[in-house]
């Protein structure tokens, strides 16, 4: 099944299709796309919770993370979202015989940043973490 899903979510779509076609290639990518960043970006909170809290860099009354970013956070990766099947759009005007491989590329490149934005806080306190361990040695 988790083939045959990641060879759906990419596929390459066949001939020239209509805007609102390419539009519905689209969206009906966005759920999935939601599931596994938020489980990511879930995973990744957790972990950088604990990495900052094994720090001990916060303060008493100090909040680890900034709650309205937490909230914007689901926006601003759905604008993300919207905007590639836009640029796919208007690369169609410009690059119309590759047009068909725009899209996928598109969600790849997105998913693969969106990605790493998400963990890249755990990341770095973990790297944190070590570094300050290390040192302490």
């Amino acid at each position: 099944m988790g083939r045959r899903f990641f060879n759906w979510y990419f596929a390459t779509p066949e001939g020239p299709r209509p805007w609102f076609k390419v539009i519905w290639w689209w969206e009906v990518r966005r759920i999935p796309y939601n599931l596994v960043v938020g489980l990511v970006g879930f995973i990744s909170l957790l972990l950088f919770l604990l990495f900052i809290t094994l720090a001990h860099e916060l303060k008493p009354g100090e909040d680890a993370v900034e709650p309205l970013a937490l909230m914007a956070a689901p926006f601003a990766i759905n604008i993300a979202y919207t905007a590639g099947w836009m640029a796919e759009l208007l690369l169609r005007i410009v690059w119309r015989e590759r047009s068909a491989i725009v899209g996928p590329a598109f969600l790849r490149l997105g998913l693969s940043f969106s990605l790493v934005v998400v963990l890249l806080p755990a990341i770095l306190w973990c790297i944190i973490g070590l570094v300050r361990s290390i040192g302490a040695v």
